[in-house]
């Protein structure tokens, strides 16, 4: 006989979003909520040590999304890599604290029609979470459970890199959340103390005991039940076991940009002809579940460094002793790095508003898909900001195991490749400067064969060779106020009742920066609705 076990509340994800909407439900103290999460609990050692993440994403702990093969990278399948464990991204990401411009919120309104989500209306959302360690008012808060702070460990290598960054005239930034994005200079993050101050441990952890809340993990999502067009359940599998979970209030959608939208089509709602060819009985023809895809596309510029001053081999005999003796006994050292601590956000397009993030860092990332190169590098990592390509997502198989099938597309416009061509040509201009004459050996990538020029097809092929994620996909619910947005302004599903989505995937574009304090604001906002409306 199969289960059933009721809750006010079913959300389903885990991850950065699910956390904080489970946290402001369960300290409400009316309702009782089921959390639900593919991956298991946040125990791997490496997830909260700052440096070690890298070590996390050769766990259990990634899901691998592979895409069909992509004409815009000459025929490449592009990998995004998602958490798949209890705090999602924000357990296993590089914990860069980034917002995102003002103008982006606000275009949200002008350009997408999502009023209500200006940034005078986010701000004191973000504010209102943040216990910033360092930063106050204006623009930050120190009073809220999201701990953020400036790092602990400065590497020379990119105090180096921040100052040819302003050599080539990039002005310094002492907080890029602040007046202006603009600017090169040290990251804030979600680490402090020496741990990551991930969204399970800002979050769920504080109300982990509480008896409202039920957190399922290793736990997968069939499907939603309707009766009519309300949502009244959610089957699950775990341990080979099939129980379902009924919703007397609602279910939440927190799983991101890539489960979410498996989740509604895997139910019905999506493109009604997509869902016929898997033989799913359409309850509501939605033909953007799953579109809108796009991501932040990377290519790393990488050079050789003349002196062994990088982080190749600091996790290895001597250096890892050492780096170990100091974090454990001392809390301080390398350990306590987010390994990308320091970066710019730099116009390079001439409109007066940033349109590249570079990361910097003394190590430098072999191609797609491959770990640091084996020797002392360094890398500038030129990420497009407001990416215009889209591509689309749609099942694979029935299986709510499996993942969906998506066409990435990532460089799909010329505009994006056109933002990679002056973001690479810019960090060149960096690294030209005199601050890192005695610093940098052979250039890696562009190789010294690539022509940067402007026409230089070895340069495009070059690109399409070396894009990358930033793991920040997003858009496959977007939100709007016209009638064919998958969600509206309050984060509700269009076409059906007792369904919200409150993760990166309803963002109409994704913002300019990274997404995991964004996502966390997109759920407080969604607990907001949800209270207002039980």
């Amino acid at each position: 006989m199969t289960e059933e076990l009721k809750f006010d509340y079913v959300i389903v994800g885990a991850g950065s979003a699910g956390c904080v909407i489970a946290n402001r439900l369960v300290r409400d103290g009316r309702f009782s909520v089921a959390l639900i999460e593919r991956g298991r609990m946040d125990d791997n050692r490496w997830i909260h040590i700052p440096a070690t993440y890298f070590k996390a994403h050769q766990s259990e702990d990634i899901d691998e999304v592979l895409s069909e093969q992509d004409d815009t990278l000459n025929g490449r399948q592009f990998s995004v890599p998602q958490g798949r464990v209890i705090g999602g991204g924000s357990s296993i990401n590089a914990m860069i604290y980034m917002r995102g411009q003002a103008r982006d919120y606000d275009e949200w309104d002008d350009l997408h029609g999502c009023g209500g989500w200006r940034y005078d209306d986010v701000l004191p959302v973000f504010i209102r979470q943040e216990k910033n360690i360092q930063l106050g008012a204006p623009f930050h808060g120190q009073e809220g459970q999201l701990v953020v702070a400036s790092p602990e460990f400065k590497h020379p290598v990119n105090e180096m890199l921040l100052e040819a960054a302003q050599s080539a005239g990039v002005p310094w930034s002492d907080d890029f959340n602040g007046e202006t994005q603009e600017g090169a200079g040290w990251y804030q993050a979600t680490a402090h103390a020496g741990r990551r101050q991930s969204a399970a441990t800002c979050f769920l952890k504080p109300v982990f005991g509480r008896e409202q809340l039920t957190v399922l993990t290793n736990t997968i999502a069939g499907k939603i039940r309707f009766t009519g067009r309300r949502a009244t359940a959610l089957e699950i599998e775990k341990g080979g076991q099939q129980s379902i979970l009924r919703a007397r209030k609602e279910i939440i959608l927190t799983a991101g940009s890539f489960q979410s939208p498996k989740l509604l089509m895997l139910s019905g709602v999506g493109p009604a002809a997509e869902l016929g060819r898997h033989g799913i009985d359409v309850v509501h023809d939605a033909p953007e579940v799953g579109a809108n895809y796009h991501d932040h596309v990377g290519t790393p510029v990488t050079y050789k460094l003349k002196k062994n001053i990088g982080y190749h081999n600091a996790d290895k005999g001597l250096a890892a002793l050492k780096h170990g003796i100091e974090y454990f006994l001392f809390r301080r050292g390398l350990l306590t790095s987010n390994l990308l601590a320091a970066g710019a956000c730099v116009d390079t397009d001439g409109d007066g508003r940033p349109d590249v993030q570079y990361n910097f860092a003394p190590f430098a990332p072999g191609a797609p898909g491959q770990g640091p190169l084996p020797h002392h590098s360094l890398h500038l990592h030129p990420l497009t900001m407001r990416p215009t390509s889209r591509g689309r997502l749609v099942l694979a198989t029935r299986n709510p195991d499996d993942h969906p099938k998506f066409e990435a597309r990532v460089l799909q416009t010329e505009e994006d490749l056109d933002t990679l061509r002056r973001g690479v040509r810019f960090a060149r201009e960096i690294c030209g400067q005199p601050q890192l004459r005695d610093l940098l050996g052979e250039m890696i990538w562009p190789a010294p064969d690539v022509s940067v020029a402007v026409g230089s097809n070895s340069f495009d092929d070059a690109i399409r060779k070396q894009a990358r994620t930033s793991y920040h996909p997003a858009g496959t619910c977007r939100m709007g106020s016209d009638e064919s947005a998958v969600a509206d302004v309050r984060l509700s599903v269009n076409g059906i009742e007792g369904v919200r989505v409150a993760d990166c995937s309803v963002m109409p574009a994704v913002i300019s920066g990274n997404t995991n304090a964004p996502t966390m604001m997109i759920a407080d906002r969604g607990a907001d609705f949800v209270l207002e409306d039980a």
